[in-house]
């Protein structure tokens, strides 16, 4: 307020000096704007701070004082936008899923995913479709609670500063708590590792350790007790160094029976202990909360396994007794059967082992199969997407890719057919030069005998052409040995590839070429010879094929035997051949010599 004064007699001034009833109203109109924007933005950051405080008491497990938070703020004089209504809407749904509250319609779980599904942040998504999850899961509908948390983990941005792994681990704890339920177990396991490992990352240590004991119970129903007394006891010592001693001595008795079953009495009668009177979930009496009683039976099975056979019977049947559900009649039963069989009192084992086997029959009878198929062709119909959209993105990028390889091989081909045509003309210039100067020599000559005859009257003329004539010769000469080098150095780079020197080691041996060698002959004749494969291919057609590979075979220095050795051939065929190939190649008669003579020409 101790501002007001001042700005006030600013205003006054103003308004003296805007002498006119425009001037003036224009003036109040431009304050009015910036007071209401100053008002707004005021009350923006009102309601995120608040919002904020909201978020934050519910992730401290304060959830009663985040919803009298949210009613001050909806019933307060703050104007809350759109998204802040459906903010606040998401925040005391969280709210009341923190308090245990059990959903009994999915509506205004389903609007709120509706909203955010194409607003907020990924955070806020990955909160309201995990919400649905929990809406469809108070009603039974566990296919749709796993889509809705599939759909959550979906929204997690993992790559952002600000990713909520400690919500994200709770959706994938969800995730196995339905597939165990639904007796996948390999899946319960798989996200359970997903949930300790985003817990860890943020920094919820309590739902990573009870991740950590959520995988007991999977490994037990797959047979893999090691694995599950191993799991247990991290658990156990890693809630026990955070202080959580409840927990800890809570994790243990999941294990018991594992141990007694392994013979491991000593540590399971310890772990009893610690469980007993440390877990919380016993009365004076020593007996167990309601819901627990399958505690009994590892009870009495430790008793039985050493030998004190009457507390073992009174475990069992405290378990009959206290407990009503398939899982305590089946175990009472089981501990019973076994202790008779024990006692030889085979009458009394078979009832109770008839009983155990009746109530096994019943449970499974009482299974509703159907919907553990619904909800495994769900995660499955859900993992499909997710792949086919990852092959899809994945043929994407690989027909970009394609396509640059295709562009760039077109750009190579036109650069190199450029540089091929250029070549070609460069060098039909300096044929088209040479021809010009034998011409000019053979002139020359003839003008030079010419001139001779008139020595007397001409010699200093004579002088002058024989002068041009050693010009000439000099570049004809020069011609000659460009060409002669060019042609060496193509013979060198034949004669050192590890290509050509293959083919000498074959030909030694008298190896038969394969289809793949020729293939690489081929290659290398027309990187290294290109005039005589040009020359020898023109001649395909007039030779046959033995004919037409033992040109090449001779243009590559292999002697005859060699060459018979390497085609498959006799001696005296390839003898016959090299006398009837000079016709056919050049149009006269010719020795194999002469052939061979005439295609080393050829570089």
């Amino acid at each position: 307020m101790m501002y007001l004064a001042p700005a006030c007699g600013y205003i006054k001034i103003i308004l003296y000096f805007c002498r006119s009833f425009e001037m003036r109203r224009l003036f109040i109109y431009l304050m009015m704007s910036v007071l209401v924007h100053l008002l707004a933005g005021c009350e923006d950051k009102g309601v995120t701070a608040a919002l904020a405080d909201v978020s934050g008491l519910i992730a401290n497990g304060r959830s009663d004082s985040a919803l009298i938070l949210l009613d001050s703020l909806e019933s307060g004089e703050l104007r809350l936008d759109r998204h802040s209504r459906m903010l606040c809407r998401l925040y005391r749904q969280n709210a009341y899923n923190k308090l245990d509250t059990i959903f009994r319609s999915t509506d205004e779980a389903q609007a709120l995913a509706d909203y955010f599904d194409d607003n907020g942040t990924p955070n806020e998504q990955m909160l309201a479709y995990y919400l649905l999850g929990r809406a469809y899961y108070d009603i039974k509908e566990a296919p749709m609670a796993l889509s809705s948390f599939l759909k959550a983990s979906e929204r997690a941005d993992t790559a952002a500063a600000d990713c909520d792994f400690s919500q994200l681990s709770r959706v994938y704890g969800q995730m196995g708590h339905l597939f165990y339920y639904q007796n996948l177990m390999e899946q319960s396991l798989q996200c359970d590792d997903k949930s300790i490992e985003y817990g860890f990352k943020g920094k919820d240590t309590l739902n990573a350790i009870l991740s950590m004991a959520g995988k007991i119970s999977p490994y037990y129903n797959l047979s893999k007790l090691d694995s599950a007394i191993c799991i247990a006891e991290q658990a156990s010592a890693l809630a026990h160094l955070h202080g959580y001693e409840d927990i800890s001595a809570g994790i243990l008795g999941g294990i018991i029976s594992a141990l007694v079953e392994k013979g491991e009495l000593i540590k399971a009668k310890h772990y009893m202990d610690q469980y007993e009177l440390g877990s919380g979930y016993f009365d004076k009496q020593g007996n167990i909360e309601k819901g627990r009683e399958t505690y009994y039976y590892s009870k009495g099975l430790w008793y039985l396994y050493s030998n004190h056979l009457d507390s073992a019977e009174f475990f069992f049947r405290k378990e009959l007794r206290d407990g009503k559900n398939f899982n305590n009649q089946n175990a009472g039963s089981r501990g019973l059967a076994l202790l008779f069989q024990k006692t030889h009192k085979p009458d009394s084992a078979a009832k109770y082992a008839l009983y155990s086997y009746a109530m096994n029959d019943s449970a499974y009878a009482q299974m509703a199969t159907h919907e553990v198929e619904k909800a495994k062709a769900m995660y499955d119909y859900s993992r499909n997407q997710e792949i086919a959209q990852q092959e899809q993105h994945r043929a994407a990028q690989e027909h970009e890719r394609l396509l640059w390889i295709v562009f760039l091989l077109i750009l190579v081909t036109m650069i190199s057919a450029s540089l091929i045509r250029r070549e070609r003309r460069k060098r039909k210039e300096v044929r088209d030069k040479y021809d010009s100067m034998v011409s000019a020599l053979a002139q020359t000559q003839s003008d030079v005998l010419m001139l001779r005859s008139h020595e007397t009257e001409l010699s200093r003329m004579i002088k002058e052409k024989e002068e041009k004539i050693d010009l000439l010769n000099e570049s004809i000469f020069s011609y000659q040995d460009k060409v002669g080098a060019q042609k060496e150095f193509a013979e060198n780079l034949l004669l050192e590839s590890s290509d050509y020197k293959d083919l000498r080691i074959k030909g030694a041996r008298g190896v038969p070429l394969s289809e793949s060698d020729w293939q690489h002959i081929f290659v290398m004749i027309i990187n290294t010879l290109p005039n005589f494969y040009k020359f020898i291919s023109s001649k395909k057609f007039e030779l046959n094929d033995k004919e037409f590979k033992t040109c090449i075979l001779i243009r590559l220095h292999l002697p005859p035997g060699d060459i018979a050795k390497m085609l498959d051939v006799s001696p005296a065929y390839i003898t016959k051949i090299r006398n009837s190939m000079m016709k056919k190649l050049f149009g006269v008669e010719g020795k194999s010599k002469e052939l061979d003579a005439m295609l080393m020409d050829f570089s």
